[in-house]
């Protein structure tokens, strides 16, 4: 983002890295790269591929059980809650803008996080992607404390449906804009996962950026009934 700079996001440590399962298929063909700058957040799709194809979906299963990947329908998520960093945001629907490049929340509403449409709904098979900014002229915004997760930390997912799910994180890693890692964070995978991301690092006010991306992997814990 412009403005004064936050000071570095701090990658955690990665105790479970054995469990990123990365299969290969549609967002490694259609990946979302590197934010250019947290000014923008822009995160640019290969060009010429279009948009990846929403996966299928298995039956729903019932509420307040533990659940694989193929359990939930698609149902578009609308809130997220991550009560350890004090987050609860509702959630834009993101697309892809003329350039291929994805949509992110706009500046004047840096509080609200934005679920990216074609990618999996949450609770479905593959990872979802939702996107914040980290900060903003005004100040800290919805992302900022994203990198002080830590694994087994609850993030909470609200969906049209009424259906809630509730993943844990697994890892929180700060990748370099220059080495993001497009396949392990958007490349198809074997359960019902979730991608939180934002800028990190170091503030570069020659770009207006930051240098990295802070990702918090999570994978589906259980599914419950909104209240």
């Amino acid at each position: 983002m412009t403005g004064e700079p936050r000071g570095r996001h701090r990658a955690i440590a990665d105790p479970v890295a054995g469990r990123a399962r990365h299969l290969g298929g549609a967002f490694a063909a259609a990946a979302v790269l590197a934010v250019v700058g947290c000014a923008l957040l822009t995160f640019a799709v290969a060009r010429g591929d279009g948009p990846p194809p929403s996966p299928e979906a298995g039956p729903p299963a019932p509420a307040g059980s533990r659940t694989d990947a193929t359990a939930l329908a698609r149902s578009v998520p609308v809130q997220v809650t991550i009560p350890t960093i004090g987050v609860k945001s509702p959630l834009m629907t993101l697309g892809i803008n003329a350039d291929r490049t994805l949509q992110v929340p706009p500046l004047s509403r840096a509080g609200t996080a934005g679920w990216y449409r074609h990618s999996p709904t949450p609770g479905q098979r593959g990872p979802a992607i939702i996107v914040g900014h980290v900060d903003s002229e005004s100040g800290p915004a919805v992302f900022y404390e994203l990198s002080s997760l830590r694994p087994g930390d609850a993030v909470r997912v609200r969906r049209a449906d009424g259906v809630v799910a509730v993943f844990t994180v697994d890892r929180v890693v700060a990748f370099s804009k220059d080495d993001f890692p497009t396949g392990l964070v958007y490349g198809d995978i074997d359960h019902s996962g979730l991608r939180l991301i934002t800028c990190g690092g170091t503030y570069e006010p020659d770009t207006g950026g930051y240098e990295d991306n802070t990702v918090a992997f999570a994978s589906l814990d259980r599914i419950e009934s909104a209240e």
